[in-house]
């Protein structure tokens, strides 16, 4: 990972600790994304099927910037559905996990959380 964005991460999952009084990570990142993309709010608790749900949605809204995925249309329950528009490569799990962390920083980025 690169210094800038080694640096972006360890600033965001700090301040994503420090707020929701959570040890943060990049499964805890993808969650928090898939709420805010789900629009209906933070609730408590979530079973591990919903915590799963949200973690997806977040996968494929971080993985549109790079046209991996488009939104379709949504579901009668108003979840987005998503059409894949090419392959995702088979990328190490260090190239997956900075590919993860690269959008999501640029995601809190894009919606006013993070800092340049």
């Amino acid at each position: 990972m690169d210094n800038n964005l080694e640096r972006d991460w360890n600033s965001l999952l700090y301040k994503i600790s420090e707020e929701f009084n959570v040890d943060a990570d990049l499964n805890g990142t993808l969650l928090l994304i898939g709420i805010q993309e789900r629009g209906l709010g933070f609730k408590e608790t979530y079973s591990k099927e919903e915590k799963w749900d949200h973690i997806d949605l977040a996968t494929c809204t971080l993985l549109m910037k790079w046209n991996y995925y488009s939104i379709e249309g949504y579901d009668e329950d108003n979840w987005p559905i998503f059409v894949k528009n090419k392959m995702v490569p088979r990328f190490s799990k260090d190239k997956e996990n900075q590919l993860l962390k690269s959008s999501i920083v640029e995601y809190f980025k894009d919606n006013g959380y993070l800092n340049d």
